[in-house]
């Protein structure tokens, strides 16, 4: 039998410069826009990566991000009744 190798892992290491999503319905596809040091100054366009996420990865991934920059989550919204009596 032949010898596996080991796959080699890539680690690219850029600056992001925007993001766009679609809504798949229960999912969401985020496409990143990524600019590798080499790239940037070469003037080519961005690195796209795409990935599908369900909303519930995409919420856990949003309120991770928030922590993790310090800002705050939005405050939850009060309800048509509760404005109402308030």
């Amino acid at each position: 039998m032949g010898e596996t190798v080991p796959m080699q892992r890539k680690e690219d290491i850029g600056v992001l410069v925007g993001w766009s999503s679609q809504d798949l319905g229960t999912n969401l596809v985020v496409d990143l826009q990524t600019f590798e040091k080499t790239n940037w100054k070469a003037g080519e366009e961005p690195d796209h990566t795409r990935i599908f996420l369900t909303k519930s990865q995409a919420a856990v991934l949003a309120n991770y991000l928030l922590k993790a920059s310090g800002s705050l989550t939005p405050a939850k919204r009060k309800g048509f009744l509760h404005s109402l009596f308030d």
